[in-house]
């Protein structure tokens, strides 16, 4: 996990203090993890998935968690939009989260018809 953690901060470009400032986890500590001479705890495990946009199973399992696609074009597609800015990619998440909470809504509303 912590060269994962590593990868992850020095693709951002950032130090060990630097991040600290970003999520709030110790400088020290986050080097620890680096180290792998500590585990971050459930908590810690969410900031830095969160800061750094990837599931959790991503810093324990690596890309392998990321391969678990079905659909071979989602995939490429999610590779594609991968590549895209930050505010895209925002735009692209808002619009997938909207359409699946409203798949839900319907499908509860035809279980209640039933």
């Amino acid at each position: 996990m912590g060269e994962r953690l590593r990868e992850l901060r020095k693709k951002k470009g950032l130090s060990l203090r630097q991040l600290h400032k970003e999520i709030g986890i110790s400088h020290i500590t986050l080097g620890s993890y680096e180290r792998g001479a500590s585990q971050p705890t459930i908590n810690n495990c969410y900031k830095l998935c969160r800061y750094f946009g990837v599931p959790l199973e991503y810093l324990f399992l690596g890309k392998e968690s990321l391969k678990n696609f079905h659909d071979v074009d989602l995939v490429v597609l999610f590779n594609k939009i991968d590549k895209l800015d930050k505010e895209d990619r925002v735009i692209i998440k808002n619009y997938l989260n909207k359409y699946l909470n409203a798949k839900n809504e319907l499908n509860k509303i035809r279980k209640e018809g039933e």
